[in-house]
Formats: structure tokens, sequence, C-alpha cells
């Protein structure tokens, strides 16, 4: 017996890594005898996992389905945040609906999103209690044994794990590492339960040993070296060949033709237009104005690096992004937050800011521009390598970002205005998230020694770490439908699933 006969799964299959990943999963544990049931997110997902025949589920929650009736789902039960909050044992759920971008924020009115809500807080409010009723009512119904997860994107995923917490049902949901290639397994969105966290407290305190210290001090040591790009970014140059640039320059009419010959079934009429359902004016919109934007950014006066003495660093994140959102929504008004902590620099220091990467043709002028004119602020080219940026700077202020990964490999001390359980294992970082008291503890990170033996090891910890608990397996890929080899994230899944119901 494989130990899962029997077994109750409840699984999210959501958007495309349902296709690419969670079907096959589904697949491999109705074979090993397991009972199924599924969350689905994005109608096109819905249709598919409710119209295959390979997988039998004895219940399907449509996500897209609450969010266009969420009266339907309340019913006649009186829910209140009040008692939400207590039997999930949170402060407040608004940290939660921030961090939603299809709510807060509108994709209609500006690209790339503004920041004006897009729906009234009434709608808001039922949506949440309907969201909460929906999977609790499942949750008990279904009697699940696991949860499975791609991964902590939206505040329904939390709400999902966190009711489950409450009943004794463990979330397994996978992680970046942050190691180049590593993933690892998580049970809650901020990475407070992970085995990473408990190997690397094990080692911090002495107490196990690692058989691949010598390979985390060659990972170091060749990172010191040469800089090791975390992610392919996406070329912002304006370099294409002829012909691509053909394509798309043709792609929003292609999608146009399409949009009045494919019938796209993915609306969701109470916050449309969204990602994915843009009309034809929101997709010409959207082509013209990242065009625009990209070469606002390409000529933007960006101030000279090399004319910066000393500085901290505040890189940009992409924005919305969702996982950061969810583990920070307090800090996701960037523009502030570089104001703020403008204000808070002692002594000599400025503040340098670099865009990110992937925003670069998102953004609008009038962004770049109120960071350029903000008072002790740099606005530096975003073409700058940032390893460059980093080695350069004297202190890492961010939310949550691989950056604060490549600072520790740096030496470069770090505040991290979040709660990410990942990044508190590292020796070069101290949380922090009360700006009245900034400017404190800037002084005590800049006086932080982290040219030290205990340094070293903490950090050698961490990276061994991931390498004892975690993957090396192209997770992102095989979400993108990439071909890789489906059979291995399945023995790994089972692994994890496993672990958990006997620890459990």
């Amino acid at each position: 017996m494989s130990g899962l006969n029997k077994k109750r799964i409840l699984i999210f299959q959501q958007r495309g890594w349902a296709k690419s990943i969670g079907h096959f999963i589904a697949k491999k544990l109705q074979a090993e005898g397991c009972e199924l049931a599924a969350i689905t997110f994005k109608k096109t997902t819905h249709e598919f996992i409710a119209g295959q025949t390979e997988v039998k589920y004895s219940q399907i929650v449509n996500i897209d389905d609450i969010y266009e009736y969420p009266e339907k789902y309340i019913g006649n039960e009186n829910i209140t945040f009040e008692q939400i909050c207590r039997e999930l044992d949170i402060d407040s759920l608004w940290p939660l609906i921030h961090s939603e971008r299809m709510l807060v924020r509108s994709y209609g009115e500006k690209y790339f999103y503004s920041y004006r809500q897009n729906v009234p807080d009434d709608f808001m409010v039922s949506l949440i209690k309907a969201h909460y009723k929906a999977i609790r009512d499942l949750i008990d119904n279904f009697k699940p044994d696991v949860i499975l997860m791609a991964s902590f994107v939206y505040f329904g995923h939390v709400l999902i794990a966190k009711i489950g917490e409450r009943k004794g049902i463990p979330t397994v949901s996978i992680a970046d590492g942050k190691v180049p290639g590593y993933f690892i397994f998580v049970h809650d969105h901020l990475v407070n339960e992970a085995p990473l966290i408990e190997r690397a407290r094990l080692l911090n305190d002495h107490q196990i040993q690692t058989a691949n210290r010598e390979q985390a001090q060659k990972f170091i040591r060749e990172f010191r070296e040469k800089f090791k790009q975390q992610t392919q970014m996406r070329d912002t140059s304006g370099k294409v060949s002829f012909l691509k640039k053909i394509r798309r320059e043709l792609s929003p009419y292609k999608q146009i033709y399409n949009w009045y010959t494919k019938p796209n079934i993915n609306s969701i009429k109470t916050v449309d237009p969204t990602i994915d359902y843009r009309p034809p004016r929101i997709i010409l919109r959207d082509h013209y104005c990242q065009k625009k934007y990209l070469k606002f950014a390409q000529r933007f006066p960006y101030y000279p690096f090399e004319k910066i003495e000393k500085f901290i660093f505040y890189p940009l994140q992409f924005t919305p992004e969702a996982s950061a959102d969810i583990i920070c929504p307090l800090f996701n008004n960037q523009v502030e937050i570089a104001r703020q902590i403008a204000m808070s620099l002692p002594d000599d220091y400025t503040l340098v800011v670099k865009e990110h990467p992937g925003m670069v043709g998102l953004r609008t002028p009038g962004y770049l521009e109120k960071i350029a004119r903000t008072p002790n602020v740099k606005l530096i080219d975003y073409r700058i390598p940032s390893e460059e940026v980093l080695k350069k700077a004297d202190l890492l202020i961010t939310n949550y970002s691989t950056s604060i990964f490549e600072a520790a490999l740096y030496r470069k001390p770090v505040i991290m205005l979040s709660d990410s359980g990942i990044f508190k294992l590292l020796p070069n970082v101290i949380k922090h998230t009360d700006m009245g008291t900034m400017t404190t503890v800037i002084k005590k990170a800049l006086a932080l020694d982290t040219d030290n033996a205990e340094y070293e090891r903490r950090l050698e910890n961490y990276v061994a770490a991931v390498y004892d608990v975690g993957f090396n397996f192209n997770y992102t890929k095989a979400w993108e439908g990439g071909g890789e080899d489906l059979e291995i994230l399945w023995q790994l899944y089972k692994g994890e699933i496993k672990r958990v119901l006997n620890f459990k």
C-alpha cells in the first residue's frame, strides 16, 4: 500500500497550472486510491476540469462563480467579519482584501492598473464572506486530509490554508528557495511553516549536521566571483529582430480578430475588464501604452550612478505582484515608502532607487517622474546590473525580494519590511515595519557586523538547508508547460504529502 489509499485530497486547480501540472498530479493521486475535490479558478480552467473524464471529483467549487454571484454563496447565513477573524485567528481581513488587484485596482481605467479601487466596498465585503462560506462548507463537507495548491498568490489561498489550519488540515504548496534552480515545499503564505525553516533552525542551533556544507560554500564562493541571475528577465533593450518586431506589432490585431471569432468566456462581470478578459479597446490601449512607456523609460534622464557616494538601496518591485502583496500588503505603495525611507536616512546618505526590469514599459511616465523628483531620492538607470548596485550600497531596504538573499551573499545588511519566514533565516536581515523609528534601525543595520565566522556559518546553513530539503526542478518551466518530467515532480509531491500525513 502506498499510504495514500482512501486519503481525501482537496486540490486548487488554478489557471494554467491546472492544465500543465495540477491535472497530472490529480490523475496520480486518483491512481493511488485518493478521493478528490477541487476548487477551480478561471472559467476556461473550470470548463476543462469539469469536462474532463480522467479524474473524478466528488465536489467542485468555482471561484469565478463566487466573484459573480457572492450573495448566492452567502445565502441566509449572517456572516460577519468579526466572526471570520475570530474563527481564523486574524486581526483584520482588510490586508487580504488589499492584496487582490482585481478589487482594489482598476485595469479598465489605466495600463498597467490604476490605484483607484475597482469595485465598491460593499462588494468586497460580500465577496470575502462568500469566499469564506464556500470554502468552509466545502472543507466541512469533504473533510480533506491534505490541501494542495500551486502557490500563495491571492487572498483565497490564504483563507483556504487558514481554515484548514484551524481544522488540523495541512496545506502543501511550493515556493522559490532563492538558491537558483531550487524550490521548496511550504505550508503557509508567510513561509513560517516549511521543512526549510526547521532544517535551518536545527543547523543554526548546532543540533544537526549537513552533508551539503561544502556544496553551500562552493555556491557562495562562486556567487561572489560571478553574480548568478535568479530568473530569466524580460529583454527591455528594445533590440529585436525585424520578424519579431512585425509579429509584435500585428499581435494586438490578431487578438482583436480572435475576440470576435473565438468568444472569450473568461469574463467576470463584476470586475471586468481583467488581464484574462480584454475588449478590443483595452488590447489596443495596452499595446500602444506599453510602447510609449518603454520608450519613455529608455530615454529618461536617470541620475548618474557614478556620482553617488554613500547610499542605501531600495529596489522597486513588480507591481501589482500577487505573492508580494499577500505577504506585505501594507508596503505596496512604493512611491510613498521611498519618500518615507529618504526622510529617515541619517548622516550623508541618499536613497538609490532602481526600476524592476519586469516593470519597464508597464509604469506610467508620471510614476518615474514622481520618484525622481522626491527629495533625497536618486532614480538610476534600470539597465545598470543589480550586482553593481548591491556591491556599492551600504544597506538594502525592501519588503519582499530575492535581492535580500543576493545582499546576504555580498555581506550587505538588509532591513526587511515584511514578516517573510524564509528571509528571516538569513544573517543579514533585520525585520522592521515601523517607519516612525526607521532612522534608529537604519543606524543599527549599518553597524551590523557581516564579516565574521558566525555570519558565514549561518549563511552556509541556509544554502545547505535548501540543498537538504529543497529540489532542483524547473517548476516555473513546468508550470508554463515547458515539457519538464512531471513524474519527478509527482514523486516529490507524493513524498511531501506522505510526510505531512505522518506528522498529522
